[in-house]
């Protein structure tokens, strides 16, 4: 990078200048009062010393104008006449003394101990932006003061501005400096110099230091002036005419792209690249008028830089604290939905509890009245003369032994059967199960079939509604025989009309009902539905030698108002066996027993997990809602339920109950294992809660938004006040019309 000035020197010019950079330990003269000490630097016009005053002991820089022309002493004269005009200025280099009449001329200034800018660009390395922004505002400063004083300087470079023991800039070299009032062209220093400078006649402007103040700050940040290349360097300096390369610097620069290299460097911001740029501008029209526009333009990116915190708590602090509220808000919303919730939830689940009590008291009477019902049968006086002749017959006792014989198939269609099932003495049980079945009185429950067995768990009568064709078979397996958890079964394969029964131990280990009970349930093999039989042991001479049973086909245990799919009950069986859990009683059975349609086999395969369930709070899934059927109707959702046990009075369930008993009330209540369940959609229940917060949502989200569009409209109003306080402080800056500033 190139420093000298654009003239073009002659050959002896350069010789000279050759000669003098070879000599310089040798100073050009002596000066009176100062000791002179080193060499510091030369330039087109001269050379510069080192010195100390023998007056002071101060140390000063002389400068010796080695030219010997007119033109020479002229420009010394001028010069000095300028820096006298800026005496007692600490933004330039001061004047001490003067030797017009030496040989050389020469004139005293300061000493600047660190030496220039150039010195410390000169490696190449730009200075940190915070550095180099202070370092810009004050040579700002120092311009404005030369031009407050009708001082141009025409020729701003890293060169001319010299470094004091504070690192504070002084403006030095006024050789090409115009005042105002001039009308001489100045030419400045390459990519430090504005375009229209490169001009022969041109005429000074303020604008020129404008350029050269935006072009030292850009090589302050990059370590190189704008537009520099050794390309466009060698392009230049090929031209020998000085209005060639006067012409071709202006042309190339004024062609150019503005600079990008400054907006890349770290602490550069916008308002600052565009101070930049607009000093650099290529076109006057659109660079700023006056140093003083571009420390105003400084003064409004610091006001902004300063206000920008206050700026963004303004805008920050209003949403920061609308988003606590807000989260406080939703915080407390969300408590208040939760708390809400739950009351409404343990509110239901206290109601439903209540529900499910009324409907397991109601089950546990119907369950009484059937203990009642069958011990009312084994224990009537006439029943009981009519199956002690069966009993004590021979003939019934022989085939009767023979049909609960283990080698013979329970089902079979035995000729034993049909004989014992024609016995006079068997017949005559008939009609008191007959009168149960069908009684209209309202004395006895209604009932899918009466049975009474003998003693080898043989058939001895029966009535049911539809076809009898149980009568005689051995049923000693079934569970209301056995008392039992499950039925007994063979291991032998086939079917279950192959499958045969151990007979033979049930009776040889008097696998037999000592005292009412209630079996397992089975199902019906017509209609699907599950059924449940109350069994009691028939008693002749203290030994039990019978079984009497009613079958009840389930499906009105549970009295409860069901609502569809929003609040139900179901009946669940939870005693130990193959059944464990099984869904006995619910809406959707009900349903399908309405429209006389067999209940699927998926829904008689659904099972309650009881080890789920909390007995104090559960959320309730309904297994029937996990079947396809059960599906489609509306059952697979999240419920709130409550279940009750179905008790039974521990007096029907003693061997020695009487038909009245049972009836007092007196007696303790003893779980049946049954339970009764009542079952409420929980989206219902929670509805009104989640409508309130739905509602106290929709409203805080108002508020939020209220608040955040008061918040961007504060600091929008704020930003606007700010932007008109920038444009009247630029206006307050701006230039008179009678002020002492050229413009050329």
């Amino acid at each position: 990078m190139s420093s000298d000035r654009t003239e073009h020197q002659s050959s002896d010019e350069l010789q000279k200048a050759r000669d003098l950079s070879l000599e310089p330990t040798r100073p050009p003269a002596d000066v009176p009062g100062y000791q002179l000490q080193k060499f510091v630097g030369s330039g087109a016009y001269g050379e510069v010393w080192s010195a100390v005053d023998h007056k002071t002991g101060r140390r000063v820089a002389i400068k010796f104008y080695t030219r010997r022309s007119a033109t020479d002493v002229k420009q010394l004269a001028t010069e000095v006449q300028k820096l006298v005009v800026l005496a007692a200025d600490r933004y330039v280099v001061q004047l001490l003394d003067v030797g017009w009449d030496a040989e050389p001329p020469y004139y005293v200034m300061d000493y600047i101990e660190h030496g220039s800018l150039e010195d410390r660009l000169r490696s190449g390395q730009p200075l940190p932006t915070t550095e180099a922004i202070e370092l810009f505002t004050e040579i700002a400063n120092g311009m404005m003061h030369l031009h407050g004083k009708g001082i141009l300087h025409c020729d701003l470079k890293p060169g001319n501005v010299l470094l004091d023991q504070d690192g504070k800039p002084r403006l030095a070299d006024f050789g090409q400096s115009r005042l105002s009032t001039d009308e001489t062209p100045a030419l400045g220093t390459l990519f430090y110099m504005a375009p229209e400078q490169a001009d022969l006649e041109a005429l000074p402007d303020a604008k020129w230091d404008v350029y050269g103040l935006g072009a030292l700050f850009f090589s302050m940040l990059t370590g190189k002036p704008p537009h520099y290349s050794p390309q466009f360097t060698s392009k230049i300096e090929s031209s020998i005419q000085i209005t060639d390369r006067l012409s071709e610097y202006r042309q190339t620069i004024q062609s150019s792209p503005p600079p990008t290299e400054h907006r890349n460097v770290p602490g550069v911001d916008r308002m600052l690249a565009e101070i930049i740029d607009r000093c650099l501008a290529a076109n006057p029209a659109k660079r700023y008028d006056n140093i003083q526009s571009v420390l105003v333009a400084l003064r409004q990116r610091e006001v902004v830089r300063a206000r920008r915190p206050v700026m963004l708590l303004g805008l920050l602090g209003p949403l920061l604290l609308t988003a606590v509220v807000a989260a406080f808000g939703w915080y407390a919303f969300r408590e208040a939905v939760a708390r809400t919730d739950a009351a409404i939830s343990s509110q239901a689940m206290q109601s439903n509890e209540f529900a499910a009590k009324l409907a397991a008291r109601s089950a546990a009477e119907q369950i009484d009245e059937y203990f009642h019902a069958i011990n009312d049968l084994a224990t009537d006086g006439e029943m009981l003369l009519s199956f002690e002749r069966l009993h004590r017959n021979g003939e019934a006792k022989k085939l009767a032994q023979e049909i609960a014989h283990p080698s013979n198939n329970v089902v079979a269609n035995l000729p034993a059967r049909d004989e014992f099932n024609s016995l006079d003495v068997r017949q005559q049980l008939q009609p008191h199960l007959h009168k149960r079945l069908f009684d209209r009185t309202g004395k006895y429950p209604p009932a899918s079939s009466w049975v009474i067995l003998d003693r080898y768990g043989n058939q001895a009568a029966s009535v049911f509604r539809g076809e009898n064709t149980t009568l005689g078979k051995n049923y000693s397996y079934r569970t209301y025989f056995t008392g039992l958890n499950n039925d007994l079964v063979s291991n032998a394969a086939g079917g279950d009309d192959d499958k045969k029964f151990t007979v033979s131990e049930a009776v040889s280990q008097r696998r037999i009902i000592d005292a009412p009970h209630m079996s397992a349930v089975f199902t019906s093999k017509q209609s699907n539905t599950w059924k449940i039989a109350f069994s009691a042991p028939i008693v002749c001479d203290d030994l039990v030698c019978g079984v009497a049973m009613v079958s009840v086909e389930l499906g009105d245990f549970v009295e409860f108002e069901n609502r569809g799919n929003v609040q139900y009950a179901m009946l669940v069986d939870s005693r130990p066996g193959r059944y464990t859990g099984a869904i006995l009683e619910h809406p959707l059975f009900s349903q399908f027993a309405k429209d006389h349609a067999r209940i699927p086999d998926e829904l008689t395969k659904c099972r309650v997990d009881f080890d789920q369930i909390n007995e104090r709070d559960f959320n309730f899934h309904d297994p029937v809602g996990a079947s396809s059927v059960g599906s489609e109707s509306g059952y697979d959702k999240e419920a709130l339920g409550a279940f009750v046990p179905v008790t039974v009075n521990e007096q029907l369930l003693r061997r020695d109950a009487s038909a009245e008993a049972g009836l007092d009330g007196d007696g303790a209540r003893l779980q049946t294992g049954l339970y009764v369940f009542a079952v409420e959609d929980k989206e219902s229940v929670v509805r009104p809660a989640y409508e309130l917060g739905r509602t106290l949502g929709n409203l805080s989200l108002l508020t939020l938004a209220f608040l955040t569009l008061v918040a961007v409209g504060m600091w929008l109003l704020v930003n606007r006040m700010l932007r008109e306080s920038r444009q009247r402080m630029g206006k307050a800056f701006a230039p008179s019309a009678d002020s002492t500033e050229g413009t050329g």
